[in-house]
């Protein structure tokens, strides 16, 4: 199990971007692939959106034909530049494609699926799925007087990590800068986020409090579930949207399974590992009263003022840490 574990673990810093550019260099001259049709390549349809926007970022890269992805009714998408457009339907014309000036003509019978791709996403959701087989939701006692939280911003090319812990001595800080490799895709949010978490938390053995959900996922194991098993400590997410599940009485159920409380309709808590539900809700009420814990508010401020201290064209790692900040 740590073998395949320790193999799986080269997704953490996966370089979906370069994957994703290189299947759109698959697509020939003279046809055109839909977003779909790429996250399918990807190994998931969900990642449908997320194309759309490594697209958007990446539109002026003339070394990948972007002019190739189409909507799936044959619409050329524009973006965010009023002229690209026109420039995508000038491009399909010269490669043969007959358009009525906004949507592909004969859209079935220019279009490429026949990527060649081992998707993935698909090898992901294996990973997630062996690592929910090992989350503990069982209440273990951790050292209640080292409680830490870590929040990450992000700009297009680099995201921004704060990892804030209370202990005896006081609060304390570090930071750590990455590129970004992996983009936003629901249910996939530890392959984009676990890098930094593992960066800033090596060595942590507190209760973490992490900015995402934890048990609450499709597979559970949603980031404080992933960062708690692959770091071996305890953890809760504390998210501030609902984003799945039934809410009745303050409590969240999917598919009729009890995984996370709605603190006073603000935030949700749910357990990461090695804790209960019960366990996380009464945690965050003795350690907060309540409410939205001050240490993730301290994450993420530092985490915001990092992004803005630094510009988003800075590449490698910069770590340091603050003492009693």
């Amino acid at each position: 199990m740590e073998n395949s574990l320790q193999s799986g673990s080269d997704f953490h810093r996966f370089d979906l971007y370069s994957f994703f550019y290189n299947l759109i260099r698959q697509i020939p001259a003279g046809m055109v692939s839909t977003y779909g049709d790429i996250a399918r390549a990807l190994g998931d349809i969900s990642a449908a959106k997320a194309c759309a926007y490594m697209i958007s970022i990446s539109q002026n890269d003339n070394d990948i034909p972007f002019h190739r992805v189409i909507r799936s009714d044959g619409l050329v998408w524009k973006f965010t530049s009023t002229g690209f457009r026109e420039e995508k339907v000038s491009k399909l014309r010269e490669e043969g494609i007959e358009t009525d000036g906004s949507r592909v003509l004969n859209f079935e019978a220019v279009r490429f699926n026949n990527f060649e791709s081992d998707a993935p996403l698909q090898k992901m959701r294996s990973l997630q799925e062996q690592i929910a087989s090992m989350v503990s939701l069982e209440d273990s006692d951790c050292m209640s007087d080292t409680i830490g939280a870590v929040d990450v911003s992000y700009d297009d090319a680099m995201g921004y990590g704060s990892f804030v812990w209370q202990d005896s001595d006081g609060i304390h800080s570090r930071e750590t800068i990455l590129p970004v490799r992996f983009p936003y895709i629901p249910g996939y949010l530890a392959f984009r986020e676990f890098q930094f978490i593992e960066d800033l938390c090596r060595g942590f053995k507190g209760l973490l409090l992490v900015d995402a959900n934890g048990y609450l996922h499709p597979r559970r194991v949603g980031l404080a579930s992933y960062a708690g098993v692959m770091l071996g400590i305890q953890t809760i997410g504390v998210a501030k949207s609902l984003l799945m599940g039934e809410v009745s009485d303050n409590y969240v159920y999917l598919n009729g399974q009890k995984v996370g409380y709605i603190y006073n309709r603000h935030f949700i808590v749910s357990p990461g590992h090695k804790i209960s539900l019960k366990g996380a809700v009464r945690t965050i009420s003795k350690l907060f009263n309540g409410e939205y814990p001050h240490l993730l508010k301290l994450a993420h401020r530092n985490s915001v003022l990092i992004r803005r201290n630094h510009s988003s064209d800075q590449l490698g790692f910069s770590a340091r840490e603050n003492m009693n900040a």
